[in-house]
């Protein structure tokens, strides 16, 4: 009972796994409907290879490495049978994946189905046909009794030191399908530049990597011990910061070499056919997010030539002192030109603004008024009253004479105090204005000199009023005159004050004209940023699109 109840156990979680791998699968056909969408040709397809090996959770462990590092023999010895040519079949697509299950070997072509051979008699016609037949998409050899089963495959790929790029295109092509890959040098060839590049680029798209250094039955003891062989090979790769997930050094020549380490190498690939699900499940959420990439690159090449317009046309446009592709500097620019330009735009206000509260702090500074014109203003209001008389004899004539005194002596008390309390501060004020400015105009500060506010008889009677007698009439009289006056003076400043705008005014219409030049660039480099923006926003958004598709797939599965 409890092992039957074991078996039903494990057989619900197989099939929870087995559901969790088809829904990874259908989330990789959406991504791929998505990529279709955006014009991508190439890289659905490979979505929908991963999601066929999603769907079987098949795990693929692919033999890469150069034509002489002996990569087939390797795999025909671990299958204990000679599935594979001493080369890779010679055609566009020749990868060859060998896995275990029913006896055959097919081809798939792009127009002619499915060609099926027998493994064990027909290999040299299937190479045959590969050279001279239609275009292969892939190549399958499925054998059983070896270590494989219907759900591990090895995938043995054309050299990376082929001279045939269609060779190097299916090795690359075929790396999104690989959940482990095995290098194999050639123990003479393993610090080859070629080497480093090639597994750098596995590690950085997070592959599993082991290193196979075969045919190490060429190595010569008395030359350089063999740790220290070892030594110095894994000291090659750290220096280009390559930290492979585990090094054999093996020997098919010489089974029995001290240091072959073949046996290993075997139990380790059989471990990995073991943890078969987990490798699969975290190999194929790896290559999504990879195609997730290289769909943007091709969604930023299908914008290259926009990108490359946009660009040549930054090229041209020249600021003294900024760097046109520098869009932080171009942007950064711009807005203190723009404020430059706004403030020159707002100077002349801004000067009347300041000018005027200036003026009117001067003028409400001002004392007009003391005692003694208080006491002038006194004697000459007086004077004003109806049926004031001096004497009896020649009345009217002295009286006349009287009033006109008391007016003289006002008009001289009062221009006094605005001489010396406002007149000279005002002109001496107005007369700096342009400097503050920056501004020089002789004419101009000659004409504030050479101003006179006339204070007349005139003056001084027009702000008496009628039937006012009290005892404070006299304070306000004087108020009202010394108001007066500043209202004179107000009206005066206020046109100096104009004229000081206008010149301000002409003085930015200089400079601003100067100044366009440079921020009508700056406003066009710009613009040129914002169209490049677009673009990279256009593939930051289709990527965040994409990954939302994939997370939300994770998050079911």
């Amino acid at each position: 009972m409890m092992e039957k109840g074991g078996i039903e156990v494990l057989d619900s979680q197989v099939l929870i796994r087995e559901t969790d791998f088809s829904r990874l699968a259908h989330t990789w056909e959406e991504l791929a409907e998505a990529m279709k969408a955006q014009g991508d040709e190439t890289t659905p397809h490979k979505l929908i290879q991963l999601a066929a090996k999603t769907k079987r959770a098949e795990l693929n462990i692919a033999f890469c490495g150069h034509f002489s590092a002996g990569k087939s023999t390797m795999i025909n010895t671990l299958l204990g049978v000679n599935l594979l040519p001493s080369n890779p079949i010679p055609t566009s697509a020749n990868v060859v994946k060998i896995r275990g299950g029913e006896k055959a070997a097919r081809v798939f072509t792009m127009n002619s189905g499915v060609l099926t051979f027998d493994p064990d008699t027909e290999m040299e016609k299937l190479k045959q046909f590969a050279v001279d037949g239609d275009t292969v998409e892939s190549v399958e050899v499925s054998y059983p009794g070896t270590f494989l089963d219907e759900y591990a495959s090895l995938l043995d790929t054309p050299g990376i030191d082929s001279t045939d790029a269609a060779h190097k295109i299916a090795t690359e092509s075929a790396l999104h399908l690989a959940d482990v890959v095995i290098y194999m040098m050639d123990y003479n060839h393993v610090q080859a530049e070629e080497n480093f590049n090639f597994t750098k680029t596995l590690k950085d798209r997070g592959k599993p990597v082991y290193l196979v250094v075969n045919m190490i039955d060429k190595h010569i003891d008395f030359e350089l011990d063999f740790d220290s062989y070892k030594e110095s090979v894994e000291e090659a790769f750290a220096t280009w910061n390559i930290h492979p997930d585990g090094i054999f050094y093996t020997s098919l020549a010489e089974p029995d070499h001290p240091e072959n380490m073949y046996r290993e190498f075997k139990g380790m690939l059989a471990q990995l056919i073991a943890d078969r699900e987990e490798l699969v499940g975290t190999s194929v959420r790896s290559a999504a997010e990879h195609l997730i990439e290289e769909h943007i690159q091709v969604v930023r090449t299908s914008q290259a030539d926009q990108r490359q317009q946009w660009e040549a046309q930054l090229d041209l446009l020249e600021v003294e002192g900024i760097n046109s592709r520098d869009a932080a500097a171009v942007q950064e620019s711009l807005e203190q030109e723009e404020a430059t330009a706004a403030a020159l735009e707002q100077r002349a206000e801004d000067a009347r603004i300041q000018m005027e509260k200036e003026l009117g702090v001067l003028l409400d500074n001002a004392r007009l008024t003391y005692f003694s014109t208080n006491e002038a203003a006194r004697s000459y209001l007086e004077s004003r009253k109806p049926g004031f008389k001096v004497g009896l004899l020649f009345a009217g004539k002295k009286t006349e004479e009287e009033r006109a005194r008391r007016e003289e002596a006002l008009l001289v008390e009062f221009r006094e105090k605005v001489a010396g309390n406002l007149d000279f501060h005002f002109k001496e004020w107005l007369g700096k204005q342009p400097q503050v400015f920056d501004l020089r105009n002789e004419e101009y500060h000659a004409s504030v000199h050479a101003t006179k506010i006339e204070i007349t008889g005139e003056f001084l009677s027009k702000h008496i009023k009628e039937g006012a007698a009290s005892s404070d009439y006299v304070l306000n009289y004087c108020a009202d005159i010394s108001s007066g006056m500043k209202l004179e003076y107000r009206r005066v400043g206020l046109n100096f004050i104009a004229q000081v705008v206008e010149m301000l005014k002409e003085q930015v219409r200089v400079e601003s004209a100067a100044q366009g030049e440079r921020l009508s660039v700056l406003r066009e480099m710009a613009a040129l940023h914002q169209k490049l923006a677009g673009l990279a926003a256009r593939e930051e958004e289709t990527k965040g699109r994409l990954l939302a598709i994939m997370r939300g797939g994770e998050q079911v599965a």
